[in-house]
Order: structure tokens, then sequence, then C-alpha cells
């Protein structure tokens, strides 16, 4: 697939009013270097002399592009630095404007330079590229030379006009060179050769990185295929490897994508049962094209855990409607620490208050055997015995407020809720709160 750049460059060189500039100036020498680099984009550099009459103050230089091609930098000098120049815009075409020095001499040669950076004016195919270059002039020439310099690695194939010159070493060339052009000749290029570049083919490759990481897959997969072909042309396994790796990536992530875009839509509905399911499918797909795991992992063990919470969860309110508040309370208590875990906060505030509204435990009907009734009295007795004798030598206690002792009451709960407490311990302390209260109200 070779598809053509084309780049249409027209000088005109204008007085006052747009004289026709071929009564205002001679061009005896022009010329053009083009060097193509790996990206497709190329680096020009015009030598021009010209031979000005009276009057010439400026130089336009129309230039006309591809589609894809556009001029990012340009910089004109002459014998004494640089000279003032802007891109400007007339009727849509992109114009360059040159302003001259006052000091012209008509009819004295004067010579400049102009450098240009064009992006995308080469077409790069898998293994092929090509530079297409179309000049017209409406003022005349007499000596055009035409260079344009391919990167080391690189064949030419084949070009046009046949009368170029080709120049092989480091850097391979080929060069048109024209004599005595009359005014409105136009003159086109082409130049179509194989490419044989790492750089080229590492260029490639880094596009395709870029475009894997914005999940342009279709793009990126191109760019891959192209500089794996380059690769192996080259012997080079090693960066036909990381290729073959990134194509299996990316039919991977075609593949799995769809699936984990809707274990998400799952998951965040709160459909985690079936999220984990879809999101295993995903993790399988990932592993058998070598695509990292950490994200789906983390899905996974969320998801899962999740529906291990809802599950107790559910129990829970499933115990409490039987009318068990024990069974109850424990799968509270197991989901509790489960979504404690996801860092839930607000189920787990829901859950304590759920807790809190459970009946205390009971334990057993309260009928004991007529021997440990015995036992208990002569225990109870003792008890009371050193409760005088300890009441005679404490201190009264400590005098609250009502709402310090319902406080001290709520707290006495939760803790007989999560433990911490027995029941016999749990109902003396809330006895002696109770007592308390009741002294604190009629106070």
């Amino acid at each position: 697939m070779n598809s053509k750049g084309l780049i249409l460059i027209a000088l005109v060189i204008p007085h006052m009013f747009f004289i026709p500039t071929q009564e205002k100036t001679v061009i005896t020498q022009f010329d053009q270097h083009y060097t193509l680099l790996p990206t497709g984009n190329l680096t020009a550099v015009w030598e021009i002399t010209i031979l000005p009459h009276e009057g010439i103050k400026n130089m336009l230089l129309h230039i006309f592009f591809s589609q894809k091609a556009y001029v990012t930098d340009v910089v004109v000098t002459d014998a004494e630095g640089s000279l003032n120049s802007r891109m400007i815009s007339r009727e849509g075409l992109p114009i360059l404007e040159i302003t001259f020095r006052d000091r012209l001499t008509p009819n004295t040669r004067y010579h400049f330079t102009c450098e240009l950076e064009v992006w995308k004016a080469v077409e790069l195919g898998e293994t092929e590229g090509s530079f297409n270059l179309l000049t017209g002039y409406n003022f005349p020439v007499e000596t055009l030379t035409i260079t344009a310099a391919l990167p080391e690695g690189t064949a030419v194939r084949e070009f046009f006009p046949s009368d170029g010159t080709v120049s092989t070493g480091k850097e391979i060339t080929v060069t048109w060179t024209m004599n005595s052009l009359p005014i409105g000749f136009n003159i086109q290029i082409s130049l179509y050769f194989d490419i044989l570049s790492v750089e080229f083919a590492d260029n490639l490759f880094s596009e395709g990185e870029n475009l894997y990481n914005l999940q342009d897959f279709e793009n990126a997969q191109e760019k891959f295929e192209q500089a794996l072909t380059m690769y192996q042309s080259l012997n080079l396994q090693e960066k036909a490897d990381q290729c073959t790796l990134y194509l299996d990536r990316i039919e991977g992530l075609q593949q799995g994508l769809p699936l984990f875009e809707n274990a998400v839509e799952l998951y965040n509905n709160g459909d985690y049962t079936q999220a984990a399911a879809e999101f295993k499918q995903v993790k399988s797909i990932y592993e058998q094209h070598q695509v990292p795991t950490d994200e789906v992992d983390q899905y996974i063990s969320d998801s899962t855990q999740y529906a291990a919470a809802w599950e107790e969860f559910q129990k829970a309110e499933a115990s409490l409607q039987q009318g068990d508040d024990e069974e109850a309370r424990n799968h509270y208590v197991r989901a509790r620490e489960l979504f404690s875990e996801l860092d839930d906060v607000a189920i787990v505030q829901q859950i304590d208050s759920e807790i809190e509204q459970i009946a205390p435990q009971s334990q057993g009907d309260g009928t004991l055997p007529v021997g440990g009734i015995v036992i208990l009295i002569v225990v109870v007795i003792a008890v009371a015995v050193a409760g005088l004798t300890m009441m005679k030598r404490k201190k009264p206690p400590p005098v609250y407020s009502e709402k310090e002792i319902q406080e001290e009451m709520r707290e006495l709960k939760a803790r007989f809720v999560y433990g911490e407490i027995n029941k016999k311990e749990y109902e003396e302390q809330l006895a002696e709160l109770e007592n308390q209260l009741k002294t604190q109200k009629s106070v």
C-alpha cells in the first residue's frame, strides 16, 4: 500500500500591488535539498541566489502540501543574519512571506537560505516508502538542483524523472539538475524506496506503543505488523519478539475488553457474584495472551468478598425474621468483618445499628437443680455479708448525671453485644446503673 505524498511549491516575488515578478528578478541558482527522516517527516534546505531589479522588498513562497503534510518550522537567513519571515494564509492557502533588507542593490546577486521542517511529507508502507514533489515557477531559473537524501539502510527502487543520478555511501541521494527553466515551468519528481532501516522499524514500533497505550488497537496493530516485517528482514529476533508480544496482547484485549467492561457494569450495579464470574473469564483470556491481570485480579478479590459479605448480611436478616437473635448476631458480626476489610464504612455503620437493636443473649431457662439452689443461697449470703462489710469501709459512689448514666448503659450494652463481658456481668452492672438512674431522678 503506497499512497503518495505531494508537495507543491510556487515561488512569487512581487513588488507593491503584486506587479508580475518576472519583470523584477531572476533566480540565478536554486538548490533544493530534502532529507527524508525515519518518522515520515523531512527537513528541507533551499539555497537561493537572486538578481533583484528595482524596488524588491520582499518575497512570498506559496507552499501547497498534501492532506497530511504541514510545515512546522521555517528559518530564513542571509549573510548578515536572520530575515523576518512568517506563515500567513490567503484564500485558505499557506504562504511563507520573507521580508528583505532595504539595502538590496539592483542588479547585484543576493544569496539567502531557507530552512523548513515538514511533517508527514513521506508515505511509509510495510516495507516501502515514497516521496513526491511538485514545483512550479513563474519566473526564470538559470540553474535548479533538487536532491533527496534517504536514511541509512534504505534502498532506492525507482525514481522519476529517469535522468536523476544516484550516489551511494552512508547516505543514499538522488539528484536532478536542470538549466534555463522558463517562466511557468512545472517539475514533478517521484522517489520510491525499499525500507531496510532499523530507524524506520524503531519509529514504527514506538508509534505502535503510543497507540497501544491510547487503546487504539486497530492502528497499533498495523504499526506493530509493519515493524515486525522490518525486524524479521533485518534478522533482529529480539525486536521481532517484542512486536509479537504486543500483537498477542492486542488480540487478547480485543477479546477480553468487552467482557471486562460488562463485568465492571455488573460490579457497579451490585451483582457481585455474576461480576466475579465474568472477571474470571477475562483473567483466563488475558493469561492466554500475556496481558497483565493486576486490575482484573483486584476486581475478582473485591467482588468475591462483597458477594460473601452480602450473603452473611442476608442470612442475618433471615435469622431475625425467624426469631433466632443469636444466629442473626453471628452473621452480622461476620458480615461486618468482611465489609470492614473492603473499607465500606456506610454498611459497617448500618450493621452496628442492627446489632444494637438485637435483644441481649439468653442463657438457658434459668432453672437450677436443688443442690445448685442451696449452693447459690450460700454464695449469695456470703456475698451479701462481704458486701455489707465493704460498704462500711468504702466511700459512697460518685454521683453521675442522668445523661452520663444513660451513656454508660449504652456502652455496657455494646460491650455485651460484642462479647467483651458475659451475661452475669452485664446484668449486675446494668442493675447498678438502673438504681443510680432511679436515684438521680428522685433527687
